[in-house]
Parts: C-alpha cells; structure tokens; sequence
C-alpha cells in the first residue's frame, strides 16, 4: 500500500512539472505569441520589401459600424524618396476588398495617376495590395503586389500614444517633385505640428495635427493645410493623412516616424524620421 502512495505521489509531482505548475519563482521565457489567423483584414501599419526596397503601408478606418470605409495610403521607397500611393474602401473587417479609387503619385512627378486595386488578408496578419494603373500616353502601365505584416514590435489593438511622438523630429519630407533633407517638425502635447521651415522655397505649413484615431487603432490621423504661395505645387490645399512610430533601425536611434499625407486628387507628401 505504501509503494503503491509512493508512485502516485511520484507521477502526480511530474505531471504537474510537465503542466507548468509548482510556482517557480525563475523568470518565464519569452515566447513569440502566435500571428493571428483570422480571416479579416486589420487595420494599422503594415511593412514589406518590394522589388528590394521599402514598402510600407497604412489602412485607417475613418468611420465607425456596417459600411465602414478605411483609408489606404502606402509609400514605395524605390528611391530616397517614396512613390506615394492613396485610396479608400470597406477594408476593415473584411476578407478581402476593392478600393473605389486608387492613386499613384510618383516620385519626382507633377502629376498623378489614377488606377485599381483590392486588399486582400492572407492569414497570419499577412495583407496583400494589388493595385494597377493602366498605360496612359508616355506613361507605361503599372502593376504593384505585395503581401505586407505588421512591423515587429507594433501592436495594431494598442491605441496611438501622443506621448511617443512628441517633441522634436528631423528628417526627410518628400512632395513629389521634390524633397527637404533635415526637415524640423515639432509635435506638441496636444498634437499639433509646427515648423519654421518652407518647402518648395515658398510653401509653409499651417493647422498641422497628429491625433490618435477615433477607434482605438494604433495610428493618427495626419492633417495639415497649405496656404497660397506663389511656388507651391501644393499651394490652398489640405491635405489628410495618417502617420505611425515604430522601432528605428538606425544605430543610436530608438523611434521612427512615417507620415503620408494627400489632397483629394492624390498628390501629396511624406516623411519618415528617426530619434
């Protein structure tokens, strides 16, 4: 009877050691948590290679309940400065979806292009943007696909935080036909952007403002008008964007910030920063 006691207690002490139980005081192992396999597409920032350079994308929902339309806007850094990408749909929550309207604005270009596009999930947080934009005159046709994952260390559920972007940001901006190196901006607490900077030799920046996005999303929403200037291709516009921060892969940096901001014909801006 009493061996018999032994063995129990024996086995029972190993079950529980296999379980995990026994409250070990040691500090537990980071293990990667499993990617999400839901069929729906989550909006936030997604980024990926394409052709060998930087892709990186944003899906911001601008409504709230059935019929919720999301803003689309990606950046294809194929050179130091991106090819600007902008639309909309009912993205958000679905499977997959067809953008109502897609543009291109090329770097080092005055001119957009308008083409199609769906954003498709793939499981396991995976997102696919097939966009197309048709040959027109000189312009040769353009065809992008490419399966983006959000960046290692962001979380889309978290909501955006004005405390990690405030403050003082130096960097590239980039409008198209042309851009500004070491470019000053300056987030204050509440979100608004401020420089004392010009692009374009006469373009200036007013009611600028990053805020975090209505539905708890970990983005902001990007806003900034343009007042009339007599160089400024981008001169009585406003423009609507939206904007991330996420670990930066400069040496001695921690943050890095991208913004893309557009008017409603697609033309508009970039910038991408690291503190």
């Amino acid at each position: 009877m009493f061996k018999h006691l032994l063995l129990l207690l024996l086995s029972s002490s190993v079950l529980l050691t296999a379980c995990g139980g026994g409250g070990s005081d040691a500090a537990a192992v980071d293990t990667p948590v499993a990617p999400s396999t839901s069929p729906l597409i989550a909006p936030g920032a997604y980024v990926a290679s394409l052709n060998g350079k930087d892709w990186v994308a944003m899906l911001l929902p601008t409504t709230q309940g059935s019929g919720a339309v999301t803003n689309f806007y990606g950046m294809h850094y194929n050179a130091t400065d991106p090819d600007l990408f902008s639309g909309s749909g009912l993205i958000s929550g679905t499977n997959s979806a067809t953008l109502s309207r897609v543009f291109v604005y090329p770097n080092i270009s005055a001119a957009t292009r308008t083409g199609t596009g769906t954003i498709s999930n793939l499981g396991n947080g995976v997102v696919r943007a097939s966009l197309n934009f048709p040959a027109t005159g000189l312009e040769q046709g353009k065809d992008i696909t490419v399966a983006a994952s959000p960046p290692s260390t962001y979380k889309y559920n978290t909501p955006a935080n004005l405390g990690n972007v405030q403050g003082a940001w130096q960097g590239r901006w980039s409008y198209g036909v042309g851009f500004v190196d070491n470019f000053s901006l300056n987030i204050s607490g509440q979100g608004d952007i401020t420089t004392s900077l010009a692009f374009q030799q006469d373009c200036l920046l007013t009611q600028g403002a990053l805020l975090p996005n209505f539905d708890g999303t970990n983005l902001f929403t990007f806003t900034l008008t343009v007042p009339n200037a007599t160089q400024c291709s981008l001169k009585n516009q406003t423009l609507n964007g939206a904007a991330f921060v996420t670990s930066s892969p400069v040496a001695g940096k921690t943050q890095r910030l991208y913004i893309a901001g557009v008017t409603t014909d697609g033309r508009g801006i970039s910038f991408r920063a690291d503190r």
